[in-house]
């Protein structure tokens, strides 16, 4: 199994910036001159921000507006990059993309998206994809963009399924696409009775769950998954999942910070296909 190291700036790592002497200057600063502390929201790392909380418990300033208006201000500032994601590459390149409402749910952000589609491939010819925790519908539409000719997406939030349909309006994937409101298991067991036969697969669920394995798994039985199916798992970097499973082997893993990406191969077991397809006669012919 191949370890990336990715770069410091897929990791969002950047280099630091002089720090402050104390927090109480930071806080001077800001409460003297307002404009210049809307400014350090989008200049500031977390670090400071942490170093802000933590100054205003040991002071008892959580009342103190101006506190709250760096918090604020800085928690805008989140939300505004989060909704700044956009189709990376492909027929759709540059368009952008909505963000689901609320904090509920985290779109694979512009760099990572770009990271992973350059080690599964960055484009395709034809092929069906189904992305299982869609939330914005973001990794389908990219790899439509990229050139699959199909995707299914499935979201049990319905925010999440409107932004999905605002999503593939905007980027023009509408009739190439097919959303529905389920939970993943009933998903997969419902499109397993279609014959359906997966090319690649996206597996985002939220980092709570630690059971793509299980979904994995269960593709395998229903025979869902083509020859050689790409099946990608976004999941918290302080967990890892096996190696090898069942017919998986994962050929790629790399960590972003927080968010791992662990890429598995579905490699079918050439003479269970062989007995799966027909058997084979004396005479060297199929029986179907």
């Amino acid at each position: 199994m191949g370890e990336e190291k990715p770069d410091e700036e897929l990791m969002g790592k950047r280099k630091s910036s002089p720090r402050l002497s104390t927090d109480i200057r930071l806080m001077s600063i800001y409460t003297s001159f307002p404009a210049m502390g809307y400014l350090y929201i989008h200049l500031l790392k977390t670090s400071y921000i942490l170093q802000i909380i933590h100054f205003s418990i040991q002071n008892k300033l959580w009342y103190d507006s101006s506190v709250l208006r760096l918090l604020y201000f800085w928690i805008l500032h989140i939300e505004w990059v989060k909704s700044e994601v956009r189709v990376v590459s492909g027929s759709a390149k540059g368009r952008s993309l909505k963000a689901v409402p609320g904090m509920g749910t985290r779109p694979t952000t512009d760099k990572v998206k770009e990271a992973l589609f350059s080690m599964i491939g960055q484009f395709f010819e034809g092929g069906t994809v189904l992305d299982l925790f869609a939330g914005t519908g973001g990794l389908a539409i990219e790899a439509l963009s990229r050139g699959m000719d199909k995707a299914i997406m499935v979201d049990m939030d319905p925010k999440s399924i409107e932004t999905i349909r605002s999503n593939l309006k905007a980027t023009g994937f509408e009739s190439q696409a097919e959303v529905y409101r389920n939970d993943a298991m009933r998903a997969l067991k419902a499109l397993s009775k279609r014959g359906l036969l997966l090319d690649a697969v996206f597996l985002d669920p939220p980092y709570r769950m630690k059971n793509a394995d299980e979904f994995m798994q269960l593709m395998q039985d229903k025979q869902m998954l083509a020859p050689d199916a790409t099946l990608v798992i976004e999941h918290d970097s302080g967990y890892t999942y096996p190696e090898t499973f069942g017919s998986f082997e994962c050929v790629r893993h790399a960590e972003y910070g927080e968010v791992a990406i662990s890429i598995y191969k579905f490699r079918q077991d050439a003479e269970q296909s062989a007995e799966e397809i027909g058997k084979e006669d004396q005479h060297g012919h199929i029986e179907l």
